[in-house]
C-alpha cells in the first residue's frame, strides 16, 4: 500500500469516527434507552463535514509546508549518498515550515560534497603515477603496427589496440569483453594455447620462452594473420591470460603465389621451347651441308621459338617490374613527409623552393634512400635547368603512384638523365648509384614536355602502398580510447546464469535512436542510432557505435527541429537492413540499455525480420531504474535526471550524444541500486518486474494513434 492510499484511509477513518461521535451525540437519549439512533443525517452529517473542512484544510498545509519539502530534502540527500559521484545539491524548499532543518542538511551536504572532493583529490594524487603508466602503454600501443590482443581464459579481450582494429576490420565486433572467435579463426589459436600449456606444464620453473608462432584467417576468411602468442601467466605460476600479435601476411601469401607462378613457368612452362631451340640449333650445327629448304624449315622453328619465349618473358617481366625487389624492407610514406625531408636537406640553396600541389599521397619505399635519390636528383635539374621553383604533385595512376617534378623550361635528355643514373648517393648509402636504389624500387624515371607554358616535368613511378590511399572520415578510429580492462582478468570461470550475474560485472550496451516521428505502427522509420559500451562501471568512449540510416522517405521539418537531421544528410547512407545488422554485431550478448527502451526497441522490432537479425538481449530501462531508485512522482524524464545528477551532455538530441548520457546515468543508477541492496541482475529485474512493463510500454505504443513528429527519447 503506498503512502498516499494510506493516508486517504487514515483521513476517511477520522472522518467516520467524527461522525459516529457526532451522530452518538444528537442520539444519546435513544442510545442510553437501548434504541438504535434515529436522526443519522442532518445535524450529525452537517458537523462531520464542518469538521471535515478544517482538517483538510490542515493536511493541506502540512502536505505542502512539512511533507513536500521532507521529500524532496530527502530525494536529494538519497541522491548524494547512494552515488559516488554524483555531486548532486541539495536545494532549500522555498516554502515550508521545517524550521531550521533544510538549512542544516544542506551545510551537511557541503560538507560531505567537500569531503569527497578532497578525497576524490587524495586518490587523483595517489595514483598519478598510475595514469603515467597507463599513458604511456597506450601511446606504446598506438605506435605499434602489429595488432595487440590480451585475452583471458574464457577468450574475451582484456586489451587491443588500434592496429588491432585495423587489420581485423572489424569494430563492431573488437571490445573489452568480447570474444575473440567472433574475430579470428578459433582452432589455430586453440591448438597453439594447447601446445603453449603442454609446455608450460613439462618446462615448469625453468624459464623457458613460452610463445609460438601460427597462422589463422580473420572472421570472414578473407584475410591471413600471422599471429604468435605468449602466455601471461600470475604469482602462482598459472596461465591466467594470453598475449597474440597480429600481422596481416595477406600480400606477402599473394607475392609467394606469384613467386611460385614466376618458377613454374622457369622450370616448366619455358622448358620445352628451350628444348626445342637447342635440338634445331644443334640439328643446323651437324648439318652443316642440309638443303636450302630443310635449313627455312629449322630457321621458321628458331625464329618461333625464339618469339614465344621473348613473350613469356616480357610478360613476367610485366607482373613483377617493382615488386618486392630484392625484398628489401619498405614502409608506407606520405608524399609531403619525403617533400618536406628533401627541401631541408637543399637549405644550403636559399633560391631553390619546392611548392606541393594537389592532395598528398601515399607511397612505398624505403624512405632515407628517396630522400636521397630526390636530393641528388633536384640538384642535377638545378644546374641543368637554371630553375628556382619546383612544382611537386603526386598522382595516382593505374598501378604506380606518380611523383611529377615540374619546372619551367626544357626537358632533361635521355642522355642526361643515364649520366645522373651512374651518380653516387654518398656515404649514407654507401656510395650506392641512383640507379641501384631506383631499381630496387623499380623506378623507371623520365622527363618529358608538360604542353603548358614551356613547362617540362622529371616523372618518378613510386610503389603502390599497402594500405588505403584514402580513409573515410566516418572510418577513422578515435585517438586515444580506453582500450583495456584488466580487471577483466578476474572474470569467473564458464557462464553462470544472467539472474545471479552482479551488477557491476555485467557488459551494458547504452543505445539510442532518432526517427522520423513516434508512430512505429504508422510508417516512421528510423533515421539514427547510437551505442556506447559500458564495462564495469566506465563508460568506454572509445568503443562506440554511430550510424545515419536512410529512411526511404522524407522526413517531416517537425522533427528536423527536433534531432537535427535533414534529408541532405540522410541521403546516400545505407538503408537499415545494412545498419541494424551492424549494430546487432556491436552489441552482441551485452545487456540492452535505453531511456524509454520500450519505444526504441518496438522500432528496432519491427525491423528484425526484414534485416534478418534478433535482439534476444535482456534489455534495461533507465527511466524504470529512476523510478525503482526514487518516488515515482518525481519526474524522470531524461533531461531532469541530467540536471539532477549533475550529468555533463554534449549533442543533446543526438543519437550518440543521448546514449553517452545515458551511460553515466546507467553508472550512477547502478551505484544507487547497489546501495539499497540489489546486488544481481535478477533482482533488479524482478523487483521493478521491468520485463513486464517494458511489454506493456510497447504494447502502449502498438496501439496509440498519435503521429507526433519528435524523434527518440
Amino acid at each position: 500500500m503506498d503512502k498516499r492510499t494510506l493516508i486517504a484511509l487514515l483521513f476517511a477513518c477520522l472522518l467516520g469516527f467524527a461522525y459516529a461521535a457526532l451522530v452518538t451525540v444528537f442520539n444519546w437519549e435513544v442510545i442510553s434507552q437501548g434504541q438504535l439512533p434515529s436522526a443519522w443525517l442532518g445535524p450529525p452529517l452537517v458537523g462531520a463535514l464542518a469538521f471535515a473542512v478544517p482538517v483538510y484544510l490542515v493536511w493541506f498545509v502540512v502536505r505542502r509546508l512539512v511533507f513536500r519539502p521532507a521529500r524532496r530534502i530527502s530525494r536529494d540527500v538519497r541522491a548524494l549518498l547512494e552515488s559516488r559521484n554524483a555531486d548532486t545539491e541539495v536545494t532549500s524548499p522555498p516554502h515550508h515550515a521545517l524550521g531550521d532543518l533544510p538549512e542544516s542538511v544542506r551545510s551537511l551536504a557541503l560538507s560531505l560534497r567537500s569531503s569527497r572532493r578532497e578525497v576524490r583529490s587524495a586518490m587523483a594524487t595517489a595514483t598519478a603515477q598510475i595514469n603515467e603508466q597507463k599513458t604511456w602503454l597506450e601511446v606504446i600501443l598506438q605506435g605499434l603496427t602489429e595488432g595487440v590482443l590480451v585475452c583471458n581464459r574464457n577468450h574475451q579481450m582484456l586489451l587491443y589496440n588500434q592496429s588491432a582494429v585495423s587489420i581485423l576490420e572489424t569494430p563492431e565486433a573488437v571490445g573489452l569483453g568480447r570474444p575473440l572467435f567472433q574475430v579470428i579463426s578459433r582452432a589455430p589459436v586453440m591448438h597453439t594455447l594447447d601446445r603453449l600449456e603442454w609446455r608450460r606444464r613439462e618446462a615448469e620453473g625453468s624459464g623457458e620462452d613460452l610463445s609460438a608462432s601460427f597462422v589463422c584467417t580473420d572472421a570472414t576468411a578473407t584475410r591471413m594473420l600471422q599471429g604468435r602468442m605468449s602466455l601471461i601467466l600470475d604469482p602462482d605460476g598459472n596461465t591466467s591470460a594470453y598475449l597474440i600479435t597480429l600481422v596481416d601476411i595477406s600480400s606477402e601469401l599473394e607475392m609467394m603465389t606469384q613467386v611460385d607462378a614466376v618458377r613454374r613457368a622457369l622450370t616448366v612452362d619455358l622448358r620445352g621451347g628451350v628444348a626445342n631451340l637447342r635440338a634445331a640449333a644443334e640439328t643446323i650445327e651437324a648439318h652443316p651441308d642440309m638443303p636450302e629448304e630443310k635449313r627455312r624449315q629449322f630457321d621458321h622453328v628458331l625464329r618461333a621459338e625464339s618469339e614465344e619465349l621473348s613473350r613469356h618473358v616480357d610478360e613476367l617481366a610485366s607482373v613483377f617490374r617493382g615488386h618486392a625487389l630484392g625484398r628489401y624492407p619498405m614502409s608506407d610514406l606520405l608524399s609531403t613527409d619525403l617533400v618536406n625531408c628533401v627541401a631541408r636537406r637543399l637549405e644550403d640553396l636559399p633560391e631553390v623552393k619546392l611548392v606541393t600541389v594537389g592532395q598528398p599521397l601515399w607511397i612505398q619505399g624505403d624512405s632515407l634512400s628517396l630522400v636521397q635519390v630526390i636530393e641528388r636528383l633536384l640538384r642535377h635539374l638545378v644546374r641543368f635547368s637554371r630553375a628556382s621553383t619546383f612544382y611537386v604533385e603526386t598522382l595516382l595512376g593505374d598501378r604506380r603512384v606518380y611523383m611529377d617534378f615540374s619546372w619551367q623550361g626544357p626537358p632533361v635528355p635521355s642522355s642526361a638523365l643515364e649520366n645522373w643514373l651512374d651518380t653516387s648517393c654518398g656515404e649514407e648509402l654507401a656510395h650506392q648509384s641512383i640507379r641501384e636504389v631506383l631499381e630496387r624500387h623499380g623506378i623507371e624515371l623520365w622527363s618529358q614536355s608538360c604542353g603548358r607554358n614551356g613547362e617540362s616535368l622529371l616523372r618518378l613511378p613510386m610503389i603502390a602502398p599497402k594500405r588505403p590511399q584514402f580513409l573515410p572520415e566516418g572510418d577513422r578510429l578515435p585517438p586515444r580510447p580506453e582500450f583495456y580492462d584488466f580487471g577483466l582478468m578476474r572474470e569467473h570461470e564458464g557462464d553462470p546464469e544472467l539472474a545471479a550475474t552482479p551488477l557491476d560485472e555485467l557488459t551494458f550496451v547504452v543505445f539510442d535512436c532518432e526517427m522520423t516521428g513516434l508512430d512505429p505502427m504508422g510508417g516512421d522509420e528510423i533515421i539514427s542510432i547510437a551505442g556506447v559500451r559500458v564495462v564495469k562501471g566506465r563508460v568506454l568512449s572509445g568503443e562506440t557505435f554511430e550510424r545515419l540510416i536512410h529512411p526511404g522517405r522524407p522526413i517531416p521539418p517537425a522533427s528536423i527541429r527536433f534531432h537535427g537531421i535533414t534529408d541532405d544528410q540522410v541521403a546516400g547512407k545505407p538503408p537499415v537492413t545494412e545498419v541494424l545488422p551492424q549494430f546487432k554485431t556491436f552489441v552482441g550478448d551485452a545487456v540492452m540499455v535505453a531511456h524509454n527502451a520500450a519505444f526504441d526497441m518496438k522500432f528496432i522490432s519491427l525491423k528484425e525480420k526484414r534485416c534478418g537479425v534478433s535482439f534476444h538481449n535482456p534489455v534495461l530501462d533507465t527511466l524504470l531504474l529512476s523510478v525503482m531508485v526514487e518516488d515515482e512522482d518525481e519526474d524522470h524524464s531524461l533531461d531532469a535526471l541530467i540536471e539532477r545528477y549533475g550529468i555533463q551532455i554534449t549533442g543533446r538530441h543526438t543519437a550518440l550524444g543521448d546514449a553517452i548520457a545515458t551511460a553515466h546515468l546507467l553508472v550512477t543508477l547502478v551505484e544507487r541500486l547497489q546501495s539499497q541492496g540489489f546486488k544481481t541482475f535478477g533482482e533488479v529485474m524482478r523487483s521493478s518486474n521491468m520485463a513486464a512493463q517494458l511489454r506493456q510500454r510497447e504494447r502502449s505504443i502498438t496501439h496509440q494513434n498519435s503521429s507526433g513528429s519528435a524523434a527518440g527519447a
